[in-house]
């Protein structure tokens, strides 16, 4: 069956980026031969190809080759992704035709990048439930947090990297039924599919059009909306990034708006900082169609975006802009400045199509 080259970035979150470590990129392709395909960026050629854009010398350079590619016959599309170290892990997915019902996966796959000359995956514990197009939180406390695309479907999982296990956790204690797929296979609107999503200390936060849910993941407990005092509202789209006491992210799937930064206490819920200045890195990517954030140590963001310069799509660009925030001193809430160390532009093939989209980088 041969397949187009419509892509979806996804990834992994980092701790340090040291000059002689490396940035794993994790690429998911909705059509095509493969399913994923996995690309090492060397940050110190990152950094390089950032100084050498800021003296306007030639043109991006290609993204890297990629180290790992993924038959889409033998491995499931819309997996979730998260890393332990060095180790990758890869869990759900599954396989979506029109007119058929999703078929979705509970397996889980270990991608070692270190001392793997081979490029091998290995079968890690598997979940409890099947997740079509998983939604990853974490880490919090040291384990990840793993749900389907919807509250209804009451499958929420917590892993624990030490004891290399899955934990089911309590379903929202509703009469939910998950009702997304109807008789004749057709996708519904689901009310309680997850919009957004964050960590508000031991809570996971899940904003759904039925309002906001929180769980604990201390006394493994689910709150409403009316048990917090009122109704939490999460004024951002997919997930939100916590450093230094302030969360980032996009306000709208759009991206345009660039990157915001929300204060939160539960008096007063998510109050807006302000309006970073770290929009498109690059003169290429005018028409920006996915962006991700992801922490790279004390104070510092990365934000990776991909999009094209015109409306052709003839060729895409995958831009890196890492940025360091500092908190002023006074004023209510905190403004953070934001100084950009480095901003680096790669190019990648033509043939993509709406659907790409990103997520975060890991460093090992």
């Amino acid at each position: 069956m041969k397949r187009s080259h419509s892509q979806m970035l996804y990834g992994i979150e980092p701790t340090k980026l040291p000059d002689d470590k490396y940035l794993y990129v994790v690429f998911k392709y909705t059509t095509g031969e493969y399913s994923y395909s996995l690309h090492r960026i060397s940050v110190s050629d990152l950094k390089l190809s950032s100084r050498r854009h800021r003296h306007g010398e030639g043109k991006p350079k290609k993204l890297p080759e990629p180290i790992l590619k993924l038959s889409y016959r033998r491995f499931p599309a819309f997996m979730g992704f998260f890393s332990v170290g060095s180790k990758i892990y890869m869990v759900g997915g599954g396989v979506c035709f029109c007119g058929v019902k999703p078929v979705a996966s509970r397996r889980c796959y270990v991608f070692d990048t270190c001392n793997n000359p081979f490029n091998l995956l290995e079968d890690g514990p598997a979940m409890h439930h099947e997740k079509l197009c998983p939604t990853v939180l974490g880490p919090l406390n040291g384990k990840f947090y793993v749900l389907g695309r919807t509250l209804a479907s009451g499958d929420l999982e917590e892993f624990d990297p030490k004891a290399k296990s899955w934990i089911c956790l309590p379903r929202l204690p509703t009469d939910l039924q998950d009702e997304s797929v109807g008789p004749r296979f057709e996708y519904k609107p689901d009310e309680y599919e997850v919009r957004s999503n964050a960590i508000v200390g031991n809570r996971l936060l899940f904003s759904t059009r039925k309002g906001t849910y929180a769980f604990d993941v201390i006394s493994h407990k689910w709150e409403h909306p009316s048990s917090l005092g009122g109704v939490v509202e999460l004024p951002f789209c997919e997930q939100s990034v916590f450093l230094d006491g302030l969360w980032y992210a996009f306000r709208s799937t759009y991206r345009r708006s660039g990157v915001w930064a929300y204060s939160f206490d539960w008096d007063k819920r998510f109050q807006e900082s302000q309006e970073l200045g770290v929009r498109r890195p690059s003169r290429h990517v005018k028409h920006a169609v996915s962006a991700i954030m992801v922490p790279m140590g004390k104070k510092t963001l990365l934000v990776v975006r991909a999009g094209f310069s015109h409306s052709s799509r003839r060729k895409c660009y995958v831009t890196f802009d890492m940025c360091q925030f500092t908190c002023k001193s006074s004023g209510k809430p905190k403004h953070p400045k934001v100084s950009r160390q480095c901003s680096t532009t790669y190019s990648m093939k033509g043939g993509l199509y709406e659907l790409l989209g990103l997520s975060a980088c890991l460093v090992t």
